[in-house]
């Protein structure tokens, strides 16, 4: 009786490798794809709030009568151009109490097929930035 000493892997082995090799690529782009997708939208969430913070910022730095009770100032030519469009940005300002206004900052944006929202709202006093 002859034995034969085979080397290597069978046929079933190298299947089953190329499949479980399979399954991992395929999870892993998709953990890669996921990932990007989160960071991407992360940082048009950081954009538009930067842009609102900014807004707010420059309003509370301009004198507080100029700020005229229950107006709407668009300014969404002032957004970034890596906003992406259509984009929308409103200040909503009120005068809840004497000597306090409020501004209310709403900008609106498409990520996809998705609108996104970043709402903003800050107190400000006939003395200076919020009270």
């Amino acid at each position: 009786m002859t034995h034969h000493n085979q080397k290597g892997f069978s046929l079933v082995e190298l299947v089953v490798a190329i499949g479980i090799t399979g399954l991992l690529v395929v999870g892993i782009t998709s953990l890669f794809i996921t990932i990007e997708t989160t960071q991407r939208k992360t940082r048009l969430l950081e954009i538009a709030t930067r842009a609102g913070e900014k807004k707010i910022e420059e309003l509370r730095n301009n004198h507080y009568n100029s700020l005229e009770a229950d107006s709407v100032i668009t300014f969404t030519d002032e957004l970034p151009d890596t906003l992406p469009t259509p984009r929308e940005a409103t200040v909503a300002v009120s005068e809840p109490t004497d000597g306090i206004k409020r501004v209310d900052l709403n900008i609106t944006y498409k990520d996809g097929r998705i609108n996104k929202e970043v709402e903003l709202s800050s107190l400000i006093g006939v003395i200076g930035i919020g009270q």
